[in-house]
């Protein structure tokens, strides 16, 4: 039997149960204000209705009923906050706004309840992208010191959908204080998309401070190091530039992969190949990824020629096999080959190719999400550094 309908209804049932209980009471009220005990059968013949519509699976007619039947007090905010908030996580969000924005409207609520309804009105206005309206409520929350630290918590995630970097950045530091939580990685990355502005917009030196700054509140920022990098790569400070890639190493050994090829771009242009071959040896050696396999046949390559580098990439793959490494041995070899051999190494490479056509190159460890390009902010769980190179035979 499919259980889903009732676990779709269940919700609205035990709030139904609730409107009874207070109903049956409330209808006995004498005339001095007395309530007596619950009796079932007092209530009116508009619950019962609702009550029906339920068991249908008719929630929107039920809760029209429901709602009508109970007047907004100070015992019965509760029940329509409630009934709100089971609208907006059935994503009818203009009902959750409607029911909620009617519990505001009640000047005899006291404030503790009128600010419960205004967080979940708030709360209401996010999930519906009205996020100007959302960020004025929750600003008001704050100041008046209620549902602090869940508010600046959506600030936060308000100001980071609108890129809204530096209020981003004041409104983290103010959570760190208000949680006792550090924020520092993110808002490394809050400086370190402020530095991207400015250096897309030819600001180098200000994007180099606020790159300072990323690495002052987090030193383990990867995203800080390989910005720095890029950003001196760009003004010809070579050797600024492999000091901070090197960085990269101590601070996350699975990105080393990301910053190889603009290493060793900085020590070529310094003429520095005696450094090119030992830290590509170090990596290698330390770490074994096919990026550093690669990057070391290329110098076999230039050096000597293409059977040296073939043979190195065989001998790399008996240690650790990697579909990019089978697809670069292919594409070498078919330089030296001929006959039947070449003839069979061409299949193997369009096989190879749509093996590496559609595989992701990068992975987040928090929720999953891959693609073939790098995010410093996962598109899926919306966690910060928390997508990594892929590693084994498909990736790293």
């Amino acid at each position: 039997m499919d259980n889903a309908p009732l676990l779709i209804v269940l919700p609205f049932l035990v709030i139904a149960f609730i409107l009874g209980v207070f109903l049956g009471r409330s209808s006995k009220k004498n005339k001095m204000g007395k309530i007596p005990t619950y009796t079932p059968f007092s209530l009116s013949s508009d619950y019962f209705k609702g009550l029906n519509f339920l068991l249908n699976e008719q929630t929107d007619k039920a809760i029209d009923v429901f709602v009508g039947m109970l007047e907004v007090g100070e015992e019965t905010v509760d029940t329509h906050i409630s009934l709100g908030n089971l609208y907006r996580q059935r994503g009818e969000v203009e009902q959750a706004i409607k029911i909620h924005q009617n519990v505001i409207a009640k000047p005899s609520l006291s404030l503790s309840k009128r600010n419960d309804a205004l967080y979940e009105l708030a709360r209401d206005f996010m999930n519906a992208g009205l996020l100007d309206r959302a960020e004025n409520l929750f600003q008001e929350l704050i100041h008046k010191q209620s549902h602090v630290p869940s508010a600046m918590k959506s600030l936060l995630s308000i100001y980071q959908q609108e890129h809204d970097w530096d209020d981003a950045i004041l409104i983290a530091k103010k959570l760190e204080s208000a949680s006792n939580k550090s924020y520092a990685l993110q808002v490394a990355h809050f400086y370190c998309e402020l530095a991207l502005i400015d250096f897309k917009a030819g600001h180098s030196k200000g994007a180099l401070k606020l790159v300072k700054k990323a690495l002052g509140t987090d030193k383990n920022s990867v995203r800080a190091s390989i910005l720095e990098g890029e950003i001196n790569r760009s003004l010809g400070n070579y050797k600024a530039a492999t000091r901070a890639y090197r960085r990269v190493e101590q601070q996350d050994p699975l990105m080393v992969s990301e910053i190889l090829e603009s290493l060793l771009y900085c020590y070529k242009e310094l003429n520095n190949n005696k450094e090119i071959k030992t830290y590509l040896e170090h990596v290698l050696n330390e770490y074994g990824g096919i990026t550093s396999v690669l990057l070391c046949a290329k110098q076999i390559q230039s050096l000597k020629d293409d059977k040296a580098a073939a043979l190195f990439i065989v001998d790399s793959l008996r240690k650790k096999p990697s579909i990019r490494g089978l697809s670069s041995l292919i594409d070498i070899s078919l330089d030296f080959t001929k006959g039947t051999a070449h003839e069979n190494l061409l299949i193997l490479q369009e096989i190879t190719s749509k093996l590496l056509e559609n595989k992701p190159v990068y992975q987040c460890t928090q929720c999953g999400f891959n693609g073939k390009s790098m995010y410093w902010h996962c598109p899926g769980c919306k966690s910060w550094s928390s997508v990594k190179p892929i590693q084994g035979i498909e990736g790293e």
